[in-house]
């Protein structure tokens, strides 16, 4: 069983390194819902837990095939549901929990700090390299059964655009025309964890419904870390890879290996 004072600790939720850092005290949430499966497993509300093979788990929906992406997962009552490729209704607050129990860490590397105006500094947080280190982790996605099951690292879903050298970008009124444009698979690698954080008493990934974002969002738990991380116009599903809108798929997240 989970000891106390593990427990007692997946209520050490982080601060904002934005411009809410002077949040007030956090009330103790309610104890979450987490039931013992077996000597290694745990179902945290809708999300299942293993601790022998290191992964965490859940369905979601595939949302869109087509249209620009900021966002990899979010809840189904989040207002980013126009622009994220998968949806779920796990509770963010959990999904923290359960990185808390197999160890994930939390980097701030991705924040541009502010100044006490919160305006950017052009500075980002020093982290010990094995706090970011712990920090990554690695998401595939799972859909199908026997010989139809297939299953993909999270990049594999996703396009890049090469836009043009001076092409303006896409604007939600053109028409986008893929085969005038070059597309490349989005980097592989591992996504950040980035723990989200609490303001005025409230967990901001929990209030906003965002749990892995694309474009670098505080409010998520994880982020994207790689080339184009804060670029609103270059991402959007791949067509060859992703299956139909509204197919359920498992998600998988492990902390990444090296």
């Amino acid at each position: 069983m989970l000891k106390p004072l593990l427990l007692a600790s997946l209520f050490c939720l982080p601060v904002s390194y934005g411009q809410e850092t002077d949040a007030p005290a956090v009330d103790t949430p309610a104890k979450p819902d987490i039931k013992q499966l077996s000597a290694h497993e745990f179902q945290i509300g809708k999300i299942h837990l293993d601790q022998k093979k290191r992964e965490i788990s859940f369905g979601a929906g595939l949302n869109m095939t087509q249209g620009l992406l900021e966002f990899l997962l979010v809840t189904t009552q989040s207002n980013k549901v126009h622009e994220t490729l998968l949806l779920s209704d796990i509770s963010p607050l959990n999904l923290n929990i359960a990185f808390k129990l197999l160890g994930i860490a939390e980097s701030p590397e991705l924040f541009e700090i502010v100044d006490e105006d919160y305006r950017p500094t052009g500075v980002y947080p020093e982290v010990n390299p094995k706090v970011s280190a712990a920090s990554k982790v690695d998401i595939l996605v799972e859909w199908g059964e026997g010989e139809n099951k297939k299953s993909h690292p999270i990049n594999e879903l996703i396009h890049h655009i090469e836009w043009p050298k001076g092409a303006h970008g896409f604007q939600p009124q053109d028409e986008l025309v893929l085969e005038e444009i070059k597309l490349t698979t989005m980097e592989a690698g591992p996504w950040l964890s980035t723990g989200s954080y609490i303001h005025e008493g409230q967990f901001k990934a929990e209030v906003a419904g965002i749990m892995i974002a694309i474009y670098t969002a505080q409010q998520a738990i994880v982020n994207y870390p790689g080339k184009d991380r804060q670029a609103g116009d270059v991402w959007i599903p791949n067509e060859k890879v992703v299956p139909a809108e509204g197919t359920v798929v498992k998600v998988i997240i492990k902390p990444h290996q090296t």
